[in-house]
């Protein structure tokens, strides 16, 4: 698979946003200075800042080098498409799709078919099988939280969510380098149910 399209796939597992999120984000919004992702309102869910772990910042590094002078994190690489939009624009909202079911169908991997919006589900199961609340998983999502504790909790939960997402991105570079997930739930972190144990989780790789 192109780097370009492994580090989307990297960075949609890992922040668990929503693929439109990812392929239409721009440069604007990605203050890696402030190790922060800015999400805007859109028609599927309210604006939301991201905190970044090092390692997706690493990711994001890589992915601005190749962007070039575009605005976009993943500018349109088909001058058809770019004529098509009169200038910089994003990829289409197929590229990473198709990404993965060349992937798939060249190498055949022992994986079931899956789509990019599959990273959300996966992010949820196995971060609550990595001990993070219930709560802050669903934060982590972008989802509001249900019934009156949803209407009067207007926290935003930012370093609950960057502890939640240190744990899940350690898991996903332990699942990469074929390691037993880091053993984690040691710390004091309020993000995790320590009577959970990482390694009751299934790699998602």
């Amino acid at each position: 698979m192109r780097r370009v399209n492994a580090l989307a796939m990297k960075i949609l597992l890992a922040c668990g946003v929503r693929s439109a999120e990812f392929y239409m984000a721009k440069w604007e919004n990605v203050h890696l200075d402030e190790v922060r992702w800015h999400v805007p309102e859109s028609k599927t869910g309210p604006a939301m800042d991201i905190p970044l772990v090092p390692t997706v910042v690493g990711w994001f590094e890589e992915l601005r080098v190749m962007a070039g002078s575009s605005a976009y994190v993943m500018p349109a690489r088909k001058q058809a498409r770019v004529r098509r939009q009169n200038g910089d624009t994003h990829v289409s909202k197929d590229t990473i799709r198709e990404a993965i079911d060349y992937w798939i169908n060249q190498y055949e991997p022992d994986v079931r078919r899956f789509t990019p919006h599959d990273f959300r589900s996966t992010m949820k199961s196995h971060m609550r099988a990595l001990g993070v609340q219930r709560d802050i998983s669903e934060m982590c999502l972008n989802h509001k939280l249900t019934g009156v504790e949803g209407i009067y909790d207007q926290y935003t939960y930012y370093e609950e969510r960057r502890e939640a997402l240190h744990i899940w991105t350690d898991f996903l570079v332990g699942c990469e380098r074929s390691l037993s997930p880091p053993a984690i739930l040691g710390s004091s972190r309020s993000v995790v149910r320590r009577e959970r144990s990482p390694r009751t989780a299934a790699c998602p790789c």
